[in-house]
């Protein structure tokens, strides 16, 4: 019964746009890369927002970058494209660092993720609705 209450809540919450009211719990979200100079990297990021569906975006770069939007929860996997050099990854919140990983291996792949906080509307609902 909880099950079938948290499926028609978030049914309504996507098909009626009630997403619209959450756009004030939305934080600035940025994702930084960093590496040696030239360092080459390929992957894929999503800033999640209380719109549609987000998509991931593809993207390939060497150096130093940052990718910055506005959501609920941000994740991202990125590789490095040569054996060479240590590529570091941050997801920051504002500007507060809320995830960090690097890697010096060979090809290494990094893959980070931020969610909202246990303590925020969302999961404090989704708790009271399934006990």
């Amino acid at each position: 019964m909880k099950r079938s209450i948290l499926y028609f809540l978030l049914a309504a919450f996507f098909l009626y746009g009630c997403g619209d009211g959450l756009k004030g719990m939305e934080s600035d979200y940025t994702i930084k890369i960093s590496g040696a100079d030239q360092l080459p990297f390929s992957g894929h990021y999503t800033i999640a927002g209380t719109g549609a569906l987000p998509k991931p975006v593809q993207f390939t770069g060497k150096g130093s970058v940052e990718y910055t939007g506005k959501g609920l929860a941000a994740a991202c996997v990125i590789r490095k494209t040569t054996s060479e050099g240590t590529l570091k990854v941050e997801i920051l919140r504002g500007k507060d660092v809320v995830s960090t990983s690097e890697t010096a291996a060979p090809f290494g792949v990094i893959t980070l993720g931020k969610i909202p906080d246990t303590t925020s509307i969302i999961n404090q609902l989704i708790g009271k609705i399934l006990g």
